[in-house]
């Protein structure tokens, strides 16, 4: 498929949101030791995002989230209560 240098792609909030969780992970795994300015600054441009979306596009991006990083399960070498 060819695409004309005319056409422009419109990014969506959710696919901002999207993107600027992806930056972070990989900002994150740069410098697992902690926050950095980049890392602040990317968070608060994630909050300005988020506040921006619809609640149908929340709800969407909670379920990939949980899906990206589920949560863990019962701890294997845990002595049982």
């Amino acid at each position: 498929m060819r695409v004309s240098g005319t056409e422009v792609f419109t990014m969506t909030v959710y696919d901002r949101y999207r993107s600027l969780l992806h930056k972070l992970a990989l900002v994150r795994a740069r410098a697992p030791g902690g926050d950095s300015p980049e890392v602040d600054a990317l968070l608060d441009t994630m909050d300005e995002v988020w506040d921006a979306m619809s609640e149908g596009e929340r709800a969407a991006m909670e379920r990939e989230r949980e899906r990206l990083n589920p949560a863990p399960g019962p701890d294997e070498h845990s002595v049982p209560a």
